[in-house]
């Protein structure tokens, strides 16, 4: 055969094949069809698997994101809470501190009280007397009890009270 026959002959078989491959394909055998569902099935299943994936992903990061929230917010209540006790305990540090050094200041304070008080026995206290002269310089006149509580203005057992403390004293010094 020559060279041009190869290729009528060639063309007449790819003209049969394309004339028979669409009658295959138009009508759709039961074993394609089923297939096809099983196909169409399979995608739908791993569709709403990745539907439900992402779903479980969001609620996964919004769990997430709120558990960070809450943390931080514990977090900031925490830090709070720090510095009240801290401030708490500058403020007990500056009353020790204080009541430490007002209690210096009386044991100091004390010290001179205590030197002033031992060198006042050596002065011989102020006498009854001394401190009321008027009172007895009216009872040296001559004046009652009365009158000199009526000049005075001052009660009539006050009088008899600051006699009889003079008397006292007096007898205690006389020993």
């Amino acid at each position: 055969m020559q060279p041009w026959q190869y290729i009528v002959l060639l063309g007449a078989v790819v003209l049969v094949w394309a004339f028979a491959a669409p009658r295959r394909g138009k009508k759709p055998s039961a074993e394609s069809a089923s297939r096809d569902s099983g196909l169409e099935q399979m995608e739908n299943a791993l569709e709403q698997f990745m539907e439900d994936m992402e779903e479980s992903n969001r609620n996964l990061g919004e769990l997430v994101k709120s558990s960070r929230e809450q943390g931080q917010a514990e977090a900031r209540l925490r830090e709070q809470r720090i510095e009240e006790l801290e401030k708490q305990c500058r403020l007990l540090q500056e009353a020790v501190a204080a009541s430490a050094v007002s209690a210096q200041a009386e044991a100091d304070g004390a010290a001179p009280m205590q030197q002033e008080e031992a060198a006042r026995p050596l002065e011989a206290p102020e006498s009854i007397r001394a401190r009321f002269r008027q009172l007895f310089d009216l009872e040296r006149q001559g004046r009652s009890v009365d009158q000199i509580a009526k000049e005075l203005g001052i009660h009539k057992g006050e009088v008899l009270l600051i006699q009889q403390l003079a008397r006292q004293e007096e007898s205690a010094n006389a020993r």
